[in-house]
């Protein structure tokens, strides 16, 4: 394993000092998987205070749950005592937690199998619940009883799921029915918490595994509108994989009117510029556009960003290629052709490009607001139709004929 010179340095030091010290969770899964981990967590048998004491540099991070943050090289590296989780009462997070000395324990809490392996250099992998076989079977399963992991933590439901389209893994049949039966514990889990694992299963690589939200009937405690994409499931799911990432939760909500998806995006608590973006997308996501120059410049005038009619064109499209709609998908590729090239030429699309502004109008005597603002847009309509005339002698000649 490449593990960072800090990280080994750390570990090398707990030792030193009496202790053990070893990667674990994510990291070690991502070791095996192939892939490079983007940071590492520490886990060891010395105390909160013990880790202090051997570092120079550390933060409280969470250290009544036993997380010291050991800062190196101007980068941090949590540093958790081995424990064990109290009572869960809520489904979420456990009342107390007892430090341990014993590794195997610590592992024992953690949610899947596969994330419950430890690794050092001098003592290879600790893996007590054959994490490494069930990544090589690719199967994810709950340690112990999985039951009981779900009822500490409802979120793993959805990490599982999760898990399970960012890997292509299969859910072991045990942990499979364990999240069916305790599906609606998820109600007692934050929506910001359970949207983040919705967003990052919906951009997986295995986006067909968003079956599973269906067959354990998770989707109905936090998003029920996406149903009718189960209805047509094999050609949803082929135009979900076609589209670029970031356009899937749009078209999973491309049935819905702008207002639903509005309370719908509102109650996830998305940002506002997403919401913004997601609903413009559905107001135009039933428009015939019509493959005319003219037309496309008043569209983006219209929508007002050339990106999101771009966007907007490409779920429309993959629609057409899902559907072998040839002539559709021909019609959006000229369209988008329209598109750049009146980016190319500079072309004006906005107000923002109009040769002429409001203050010019004021100097030629017009002080009226609202009349500003009309005969500003009439100029804009007028480039729009013909280009060619973005020019500010021109425009306000126009102007001038109008009043």
């Amino acid at each position: 394993m490449n593990i960072p010179k800090q990280v080994i340095y750390i570990i090398e030091h707990l030792q030193k000092n009496g202790f053990e010290g070893f990667i674990v969770g994510g990291c070690v899964r991502d070791y095996l998987l192939g892939f490079e981990p983007k940071d590492f967590d520490i886990t060891t048998d010395a105390m909160p205070q013990d880790i202090k004491n051997i570092f120079n540099h550390t933060i409280d991070t969470g250290i009544e749950h036993g997380t010291v943050t050991v800062v190196l090289d101007r980068q941090n590296f949590e540093v958790t005592t081995y424990r064990i989780d109290g009572e869960y009462k809520d489904n979420r997070r456990p009342e107390n937690v007892i430090f341990s000395k014993k590794i195997d324990e610590d592992l024992s809490r953690r949610d899947f199998t596969m994330n419950a392996i430890a690794y050092n250099i001098n003592k290879g992998f600790i893996d007590p619940f054959n994490g490494r076989e069930d990544i090589k079977n690719k199967l994810i399963k709950g340690v112990g009883n999985a039951d009981i992991r779900f009822k500490e933590d409802a979120l793993r439901m959805m990490r599982g799921v999760r898990f399970s389209a960012q890997l292509g893994f299969n859910i072991e049949e045990k942990t499979f029915l364990a999240i069916k039966e305790n599906n609606k514990l998820i109600e007692n889990i934050s929506v910001e918490r359970i949207r983040d694992e919705f967003l990052k299963l919906i951009k997986s690589d295995y986006i067909e595994k968003l079956s599973l939200l269906q067959e354990t009937n998770l989707y109905k405690y936090f998003i029920p509108e996406i149903e009718p994409i189960f209805k047509n499931y094999k050609k949803n799911i082929l135009i979900l994989k076609k589209l670029s990432k970031d356009l899937r939760l749009a078209f999973l909500l491309s049935h819905l009117t702008e207002k639903e998806v509005e309370l719908i995006l509102k109650r996830l608590r998305l940002d506002n510029k997403t919401i913004k973006e997601i609903k413009t997308i559905i107001t135009y996501f039933n428009y015939d556009f019509k493959e005319d120059r003219i037309e496309t410049r008043k569209f983006l005038c219209e929508i007002g960003e050339v990106e999101l009619f771009k966007k907007i064109l490409e779920i429309k499209f993959c629609i057409s290629l899902i559907e072998n709609n040839l002539v559709q998908c021909k019609k959006y590729d000229n369209i988008y052709d329209e598109i750049e090239e009146t980016i190319r030429k500079n072309q004006c699309f906005s107000l923002k490009t109009l040769a002429i502004t409001g203050n010019d109008l004021k100097e030629i005597g017009i002080i009226n607001g609202k009349e500003i603002g009309e005969l500003l847009k009439k100029a804009l309509n007028l480039v729009l139709e013909q280009p060619n005339k973005n020019n500010k002698e021109i425009l306000l000649n126009y102007v001038k004929e109008q009043i």
